[in-house]
């Protein structure tokens, strides 16, 4: 295959008719399509468990995806219908002239995946061309996650799993490898030595919409904290990069960053609620936390004395997802923090002190930034990259086992504490903000 060509493929949608499907995957894909992206041979087969026509499924997607689309009617539990599958599958590669890869995107409940990977082992569907493309969360617990890796691993060899954490393929996110890697000014600073502590904020303006049943199972913690915060920090602090284009060493470097970290015991971690939650969930005396403040320590030599907050919480006063460097100072008055904003209005943003013109020496803090809509009239969305990645076969963007099991280790001290009963739930006003949260305890 030449280079730059993408394989013949055929994505094989499981819950092609759920929310998931309909707001990111679906729009994803018909994007890729209309740039032309997509490979010569490409078939979507998505998977329902009722009968339905193309056009429903595809909604405002149809004229860009009906072309590529099949539909297979199948019940998920009955292994014959997994080998009826298999001979689809094998009908549609005879046709395109080519045998294709089949990617098999698993957009279901979690506790549907493991019984469906056993299914298309058993039917033989786990060859060698075939690929699992898989949503989080990967487990609740540290226990949970290892069972499912382990489960999976029978089934699908690692290099045939691409477990999707779209904060990794968002372009400040990549981007953060290339700013360290290729600006001397800051990557010779990147350490003890020059920074004072890091900040990671996700906050939410939304509440938790229709998703009660989801959100009283999961939370703050593991919903945000376990898979993307974690991430966004490993990026942060893993060892910058001599070559930029060696992407395909993010996942091991990224995996020694999360190795160093650990929580700061002698920190306060927030577990906090908004206070309309409970009657939105319809359970009293839930504890379920909508907010988590915490701070991690690395053992890593770089960052050693370094303090890494964490924060996250749904109904608060903004949308953002920023990382922010504060370096060392000696006076006060010094400007200091550099931010790497993912989202909205993605880019950098450096903090200065500026004179400002006229005849009196009166400074101004300033701001020297770089923002991508200034310079690209459209950004890709995550989810197009991580598809057209997962085609090419490139496992830079998502999360490995190592860094799966790493997070939840990361995390166990906390989960065993609010197994035990020690909560110390806080509440918050809805529109609050981070800051606010934050001093709750």
């Amino acid at each position: 295959m030449a280079k730059g060509v993408l394989p013949g493929t055929i994505l094989v949608v499981f819950g092609i008719t759920g929310d998931l499907s309909r707001r990111y995957l679906l729009p994803a894909l018909s994007e890729v399509c209309r740039s032309a992206n997509l490979p010569e041979n490409f078939t979507i087969l998505g998977v329902s468990r009722r009968d339905v026509s193309i056009a429903e499924v595809l909604g405002d997607n149809n004229k860009n995806l009906k072309h590529f689309t099949k539909l297979f009617q199948m019940d998920l539990n009955a292994q014959g219908d997994y080998l009826a599958l298999k001979k689809k599958l094998s009908a549609i590669g005879q046709k395109s002239g080519a045998k294709p890869q089949v990617i098999f995107y698993l957009s279901v409940p979690p506790a549907a995946v493991l019984p469906i990977i056993r299914h298309l082992g058993q039917a033989g569907l786990n060859h060698s061309q075939a690929k699992l493309l898989l949503e989080k969360p990967f487990g609740f617990d540290l226990a949970s996650a290892r069972e499912l890796i382990t489960q999976t691993a029978k089934h699908f060899p690692e290099k045939q799993v691409y477990r999707i954490d779209h904060y990794l393929a968002k372009e400040v996110a990549q981007n953060i490898v290339v700013f360290l890697g290729s600006n001397a000014l800051f990557r010779n600073v990147w350490s003890h030595r020059f920074i004072e502590k890091i900040v990671i904020i996700v906050a939410e303006k939304i509440n938790i919409e229709a998703r009660a049943l989801f959100y009283e199972s999961t939370g703050a913690l593991r919903d945000v904290i376990q898979s993307h915060l974690l991430q966004l920090a490993a990026l942060t602090l893993m060892e910058p990069y001599a070559d930029v284009f060696e992407y395909e060493e993010l996942p091991s470097r990224r995996l020694i960053a999360l190795k160093a970290l650990s929580i700061d015991i002698d920190k306060p971690i927030i577990r906090a609620q908004y206070k309309s939650y409970q009657k939105e969930v319809a359970n009293p005396g839930s504890t379920t936390e909508t907010f988590v403040g915490l701070t991690l320590k690395s053992k890593e030599r770089r960052w050693q004395g370094v303090p890494i907050l964490l924060a996250s919480g749904k109904n608060l006063n903004d949308k953002l997802t920023e990382i922010r460097i504060y370096f060392k100072k000696k006076e006060t008055s010094e400007a200091n923090r550099l931010a790497l904003r993912v989202q909205p209005k993605e880019g950098i943003e450096l903090d200065l002190w500026v004179k400002e013109p006229g005849y009196e020496r009166r400074l101004k803090q300033k701001s020297l930034a770089f923002t991508y809509e200034q310079h690209y009239e459209r950004l890709p969305d995550a989810y197009e990259r991580v598809l057209l990645d997962a085609i090419r076969g490139s496992q830079s963007l998502f999360a490995s086992s190592g860094e799966v099991l790493e997070s939840w280790r990361i995390l166990e001290p906390i989960q065993e504490r609010w197994r035990m009963g020690s909560s110390d739930l806080r509440f918050y006003k809805p529109g609050s903000t981070i800051e606010e949260v934050l001093k709750l305890i």
